[in-house]
């Protein structure tokens, strides 16, 4: 009887709230079901569980009722066939472009190579090119040089005049060489000019175009004699032939032996014009030059004295 009065007492005392908060909790679960927890936690799990399931099933379904018509595999046919077309274009679009990336560099590559094959042939096919070319003027200079008897050296030219004050060739032979001034150059086509100047391993040549250089010539025809001499314009004219001579166009000019440097019969060039005009007692002639200084690479230096083991013959008539 005490215990249950101070029970009721102490009751009162907590109040109201602290009754309602009691039942409340009691009757408040605990949690939620362990079943759906679990599910909760593994649903990933069990779903793909039961996609494997679900194919395995279909699986066992099809083979044992291959004759029968089956709703659900024709259901996942009709579902899954479009995706499968899709992913087959996919895959094969990505081969094709993949392929053709392939190829396009493959391509490339081949065309770099085969462009620096098709370089290194032209490179190749010139230098065959001018290595015939120089075989073909260096024999023609040694056929030449069968024609002329005496000590003949031959020169490259290595330079030529850049102020175009003087008409020059600068040759690789010098005073080494026995390459004195004075001496003669020669070339296949006809003669070249003198040495004017010469050091140890180099000389100069002043050119039958030069204004201040004259040969003693004849025409080779009439065998009018004359004075060849440069003129200022690079060319060469014949000067001091007699009024009464018979000079043409066409006539060629060669060497009279008679100056002491050039042997007799050595072409100079062409007669392209003929002034008779005035009262004087000669006549006067252009000459164009058998030699094309500006394209010469080799000349023939005499050491001495030489000759002509025969006339150089006359160019053909044009």
């Amino acid at each position: 009887m005490w215990e249950a009065e101070r029970e009721s007492a102490h009751a009162g005392r907590r109040g109201p709230g602290a009754t309602e908060e009691r039942s409340a909790r009691a009757r408040a679960p605990d949690g939620p079901p362990v079943a759906l927890d679990f599910i909760r936690r593994n649903r990933v799990f069990l779903t793909s569980a039961l996609c494997l399931l679900l194919a395995a099933g279909l699986a066992v379904r099809t083979g044992r009722q291959r004759t029968r018509a089956d709703r659900l595999g024709r259901f996942f046919l009709e579902v899954m066939a479009p995706l499968q077309r899709s992913t087959a274009a996919v895959d094969l679009a990505v081969v094709s472009a993949w392929r053709r990336a392939v190829d396009l560099v493959r391509a490339r590559n081949e065309n770099v190579t085969l462009r620096a094959r098709v370089q290194q042939l032209e490179e190749a096919g010139d230098r065959q090119s001018e290595l015939e070319i120089e075989n073909t003027r260096l024999r023609g200079l040694l056929d030449f040089r069968r024609t002329l008897q005496g000590d003949i050296l031959t020169a490259r030219v290595v330079g030529r005049d850049a102020t175009g004050l003087a008409r020059t060739l600068v040759i690789d032979r010098g005073e080494e060489d026995g390459v004195v001034k004075g001496a003669a150059a020669v070339a296949p086509e006809g003669i070249v000019g003198q040495i004017f100047l010469a050091s140890r391993h180099a000389a100069r040549i002043l050119l039958v175009s030069d204004h201040n250089s004259g040969v003693d010539a004849l025409v080779q025809r009439t065998r009018a004699r004359g004075i060849v001499q440069g003129t200022i314009d690079s060319g060469c004219g014949l000067k001091y032939v007699k009024r009464t001579e018979d000079v043409q166009v066409g006539d060629t000019i060669v060497t009279s032996g008679l100056d002491g440097i050039f042997p007799k019969g050595l072409p100079i060039g062409r007669v392209v014009t003929v002034d008779k005009r005035g009262q004087g007692l000669f006549q006067s002639a252009e000459v164009a030059p058998r030699v094309d200084f500006d394209r010469l690479e080799e000349v023939l230096v005499a050491r001495g004295s030489f000759t002509l083991i025969e006339e150089a013959p006359a160019p053909p008539e044009e």
